[in-house]
């Protein structure tokens, strides 16, 4: 029996997608497809797929570009008849004729056959400026990937798969580049010696069935908005399978909850795209307090302690909630663990509690005088719920479910939330201060 989706779908795919298309795309999400553009945001998979017809079409367009006569290059030709010809200037060329010398040999000009210049300019342009725009994409997804690598460090199966498929992903863009190069070199060799690229198509354009493929080749690499627009159909046409609901909820309540911190007055640093497509850190701040943290999909493992401040204890298994909150400064850093489900069960509520009790900093505070791991403040979950207001799972709030509908949304309760380590951070600011005078 099929499971229909939410009936809150839409309202998350239009407010990723408003974000970001990247956003719709499973990047390391369970579900993701593992081909060769896997993972990949809409933008850059459209380019992928792009440079393939590009290269795979290289060898047709060559085959079939037109050759013309170049009246500049070519040699002389003896011939004996003088059609199209010019006397031979060599006076062994020439006989007596009753008193008369006349021409025995005729010499004809042949001209080379070159392949049609401008058209293999224009080739050699497209090559030229898909090398440049996978650059480019190559560029800012190597900061994504190298911020989300440490950011999941660990070393059990889940840490070795997610370093894989991310290496992965940088590795489909330079096997594309290794064609556009080997592209490039054969376009420079059909031409028989050096050309500029030319950033207009020839005149007359090539009539052949491969560069009438080219040209919309072309259309779709120099309107990155027709061609985004063509991947997103095909994306939003197909229907969202169910396996792909959670991490579309969980991505758009890091969304929400980034949201929240700037209504609350904390101005964001940086991208937020990259933290929430492949994971990674968001830096928030305010002039009346330190720098909060965002970590999206952080491997809590001992391998990332000193980069989060936050890990496990030796030889306990690692762990990896959606958000990790952290502030203040070294020494004294708190965290505070929020973790989407799509559940409603109050003892899977309740089990988010775990990272509360499995997660401990790199920092010691003391009790009586007793060194003790610090421990997250809180450790909620966040759900579909119903109602208007938060949930306590204790007495003291340090477990509890945050209730985020997308259909007729009501941040309050997140506001609610957000407010309080707001106000920690804002506390742990003018402590530091005290203490420091």
């Amino acid at each position: 029996m099929s499971i229909s989706p939410p009936s809150w779908l839409p309202r998350v795919v239009d407010d990723l997608r408003a974000a970001s298309a990247d956003l719709l795309e499973p990047g390391l999400a369970k579900s993701m497809p593992l081909g060769m553009n896997g993972g990949h945001g809409p933008l850059l998979r459209g380019l992928l797929a792009l440079t393939d017809a590009f290269v795979a079409l290289a060898p047709r367009v060559l085959s079939e570009v037109d050759a013309t006569a170049d009246s500049t290059v070519g040699e002389w030709r003896a011939v004996r008849v003088p059609r199209g010809a010019q006397p031979s200037r060599a006076p062994y060329d020439y006989a007596q004729h009753d008193g008369t010398f006349v021409p025995m040999r005729w010499l004809r000009f042949e001209a080379a056959e070159r392949r049609n210049e401008p058209a293999l300019r224009w080739a050699l342009h497209i090559a030229l400026s898909m090398q440049q725009e996978l650059l480019k994409h190559a560029a800012r997804l190597e900061s994504q990937l190298q911020e989300a690598l440490l950011v999941r460090a660990g070393e059990d199966e889940y840490a070795v798969h997610d370093a894989e498929t991310l290496r992965g992903l940088s590795g489909s863009v330079q096997h594309r580049l290794v064609g556009l190069r080997q592209c490039e070199a054969g376009i420079r060799n059909a031409a028989g010696r050096r050309i500029a690229p030319g950033d207009r198509p020839p005149s007359p354009y090539p009539q052949q069935p491969a560069w009438s493929r080219l040209k919309r080749i072309a259309r779709e690499l120099f309107n990155p908005e027709a061609m985004l627009g063509t991947v997103l159909n095909q994306v939003l046409a197909e229907p969202i399978p169910m396996a792909d609901v959670p991490f579309l909820y969980q991505r758009w309540c890091g969304l929400q909850l980034l949201l929240a911190f700037e209504r609350q007055g904390w101005a964001r640093r940086g991208d937020l795209v990259g933290p929430l497509f492949l994971g990674g850190r968001v830096e928030l701040v305010r002039p009346d307090a330190a720098d909060v943290v965002v970590w999206i999909e952080p491997r809590v493992s001992q391998a990332t302690m000193t980069l989060t401040g936050w890990g496990v204890p030796r030889g306990k298994r690692e762990l990896t909630p959606d958000f990790l909150i952290t502030c203040g400064a070294a020494g004294v850093r708190d965290a505070f663990v929020l973790d989407a489900t799509l559940s409603r069960k109050d003892d899977i509520l309740d089990e988010k509690s775990k990272y509360r009790l499995g997660i401990v900093g790199l920092d010691t505070q003391f009790v009586a005088g007793v060194p003790v791991q610090r421990r997250p403040l809180r450790s909620w979950a966040v759900a579909p719920l119903q109602g208007s207001s938060c949930r306590l799972s204790d007495p003291e709030g340090r477990t509890g479910s945050i209730p985020l509908r997308p259909v007729d949304l009501d941040v309050g309760p997140l506001d609610s939330w957000v407010a309080d380590v707001s106000l920690h951070a804002r506390r742990q600011t003018i402590t530091t201060e005290l203490e420091a005078a």
